[in-house]
């Protein structure tokens, strides 16, 4: 089986350099190849420029088409699969955002959805696809994503379609699929094509095969929970069973424990694999399954928060790989939440990130905790009823904290930008450390003017005596 690595680059791309160390790792880890996703990180040119990376549309100048060619040569130069990953229909925000393209959407409040009925929303994906496929003539795989086309059928054009096909509002979503793989089997006849399969779980069989997509494509079948969460339906691999010849496993090792969440918890995503070898395990016998893809999930979708960093991630990917490449070892062997550090690059960032969670805590225990329920309340606030020494402790424990938080920010600062582009460290750096920085300094003021301009004794007319030190 491929045990393919994916690399979501719509969420704080990595430069070149970085990824090459980071390839160099998954390969020695037991990786078989590398699914690059690139969203706005493409360089299309011609008339698509304004949706990649060549008038700078995801902000960081990532990447070049020479940069593109590079990854895709040294990955397979280094004995890997490289494969690409192009939405075609679903996930569409970084292309649907541009007031170009607002009349492809099939819901105009939302650029989410491409409308599959409007006849330039065909020429625009294949002219994407064209692309990417001329970035590697020796491409023997693509992935055309496909998966989350939350609005079908709303349009009247969608609507009328529907109503007259046998197969109503599917047809619409299943005739885009059938038209994108024929064309790139058209360009490279041997081919294979990868899809996310969520939206095909409810369609029935006898669907499935009038529209050919069994000889079409294969379908990637995520599942991300940890084992005792991990279900799939035995009738689901039974429907599949029936149409398609060969199937992929999609699991996570990070990027699928929240959708802001900043940590990679190596012990629930290894859970996740362990499910996977087992329902692998279980239905081997009647479906042949053509490898697993280990998604690293940056953002939720396009205008998400940014998740878990690659760099924090990568003790997690080491540890999933090791499930997959290593026979009879128990969790407690597999599981290791940190890496030596030749064998981790970007450590500094990674360890600069552990080390803002533990000030986050220790803020937010501050900002929400007993200690300014209890002298700094906002009653207490408006009725002067403050013990100024216990609001002056208070303030200076807040002024530690500030001076802390500060100084990571600096070395954060550093290791995102020798790392990604500033566009991406400017968001990070404002998503999670500069919020936290605010209410800190909120807080610190509050309790100066507090300690400054009331005594320590209870106004005239208050029931009970001062706060206690």
């Amino acid at each position: 089986m491929h045990r393919i690595v994916h690399l979501d680059l719509k969420g704080a791309p990595f430069q070149v350099h970085y990824l090459e160390k980071v390839i160099l790792s998954v390969k020695s880890w037991g990786a078989t190849g590398i699914l690059l996703e690139w969203e706005d990180t493409f360089p299309y040119s011609a008339a698509l420029a304004d949706i990649g990376s060549v008038r700078g549309s995801g902000g960081d100048g990532m990447y070049s088409m020479e940069e593109v060619r590079h990854l895709l040569r040294f990955i397979q130069e280094h004995g890997l699969e490289p494969i690409q990953l192009i939405q075609t229909i679903g996930h569409m925000e970084f292309v649907l955002k541009h007031p170009a393209y607002h009349s492809l959407r099939e819901l105009p409040r939302s650029p989410a959805v491409l409308c599959p009925s409007r006849p330039e929303s065909l020429q625009l994906v294949k002219m994407m696809l064209e692309q990417t496929l001329d970035a590697q003539p020796t491409a023997e795989y693509l992935h055309i994503g496909a998966d989350e086309v939350w609005h079908t059928g709303i349009c009247a054009d969608c609507q009328n379609r529907a109503a007259n096909n046998i197969h109503s509002t599917a047809s619409l979503y299943l005739e885009h699929i059938r038209e994108l793989a024929l064309f790139l089997k058209q360009r490279r006849p041997n081919l294979t094509v990868l899809m996310w399969d969520d939206m095909l779980r409810s369609v029935k069989v006898d669907t499935l095969i009038a529209y050919q997509l069994g000889e079409l494509v294969q379908p990637v079948v995520w599942q991300y929970n940890a084992l005792e969460h991990f279900h799939l339906d035995p009738a689901l691999w039974e429907r599949y069973r029936q149409v398609f010849p060969r199937l992929w496993a999609g699991s996570a090792f990070k990027g699928a424990n929240g959708s802001c969440q900043i940590l990679s918890p190596v012990r629930r995503y290894v859970s996740n694999q362990e499910a996977w070898r087992l329902e692998v395990k279980k239905y081997g016998h009647s479906i042949s399954f053509a490898g697993v893809i280990l998604t690293g999930w940056s953002r939720f979708d396009h205008y998400a928060t940014l998740c878990e960093l690659l760099p924090v991630a990568l003790p997690s990917l080491a540890s999933c790989l090791k499930v997959w490449t290593v026979d009879d070892l128990s969790i407690d062997t597999v599981v290791s939440e940190v890496l030596p550090p030749e064998q981790w690059p970007g450590s500094e960032l990674a360890q600069c990130v552990h080390s803002f969670v533990v000030l986050r805590d220790r803020a937010n225990s501050l900002l929400h905790g007993d200690l300014v329920k209890t002298w700094l309340n906002p009653w207490q606030v408006e009725n002067g009823y403050i013990n100024p020494v216990q609001v002056e402790g208070l303030a200076m424990t807040v002024q530690q904290l500030v001076l802390e938080l500060t100084s990571l920010q600096t070395s954060l600062t550093r290791s995102l930008l020798a790392l990604t582009g500033s566009r991406s460290g400017r968001e990070w750096l404002g998503s999670f450390p500069a919020p936290l920085l605010r209410q800190l300094a909120e807080l610190r003021a509050r309790a100066a003017a507090a300690a400054a301009g009331v005594a320590a004794v209870a106004p005239r007319g208050t029931a009970g005596t001062a706060a206690r030190d």
